[in-house]
């Protein structure tokens, strides 16, 4: 997977840097194999995006992070939106107070195990609910299977 594909909120390990005329400053900058970054946030129209490397604040273009070959990592956390089908431990819910109580009418909330399903519909202790691609993008989850196997 390319470091431009991966879901804001994700952490990921380098596997390699493409050469390009470009490919030393993404080095310089820390860019390396082996090196764990986490995708902070996209600009308003999606091009530069933030990422952190060690404990700094880059901003690197997508033609830029198109180069960046990365593997995610099993304990990241990412947007339901951008989940596989799969059950899953909800970490956080960002969004106000409407968002919150919306979702915790239908059985989601912080610490809550949910399941999506091949059609994007959540399935919870009160039932299977279409909540639509805005609301899956503000559950952010860690693969049930992963916080089982760290025991917490």
């Amino acid at each position: 997977m390319k470091l431009s594909e991966v879901p804001v909120g994700a952490k990921v390990m380098v596997k390699d840097v493409e050469e390009s005329e470009i490919s030393p400053k993404l080095r310089a900058i820390g860019i390396l194999p082996g090196v764990t970054i986490t995708v902070v946030k996209n600009a308003p129209m999606g091009d530069p995006r933030m990422y952190k490397v060690f404990n700094k604040l880059i901003s690197l273009r997508q033609s830029e992070a198109s180069l960046v070959e990365v593997e995610v990592l099993k304990d990241s956390v990412i947007p339901l939106s951008s989940a596989v089908p799969g059950p899953y431990k909800v970490k956080q819910i960002l969004g106000g107070y409407g968002v919150h109580r919306l979702l915790s009418k239908i059985g989601i909330t912080e610490g809550s195990t949910i399941k999506l399903l091949e059609d994007r519909r959540v399935v919870t202790p009160l039932g299977t609910f279409d909540i639509g691609f805005g609301k899956l993008s503000k559950i952010l989850v860690i693969s049930a299977e992963t916080q089982s196997e760290q025991g917490s």
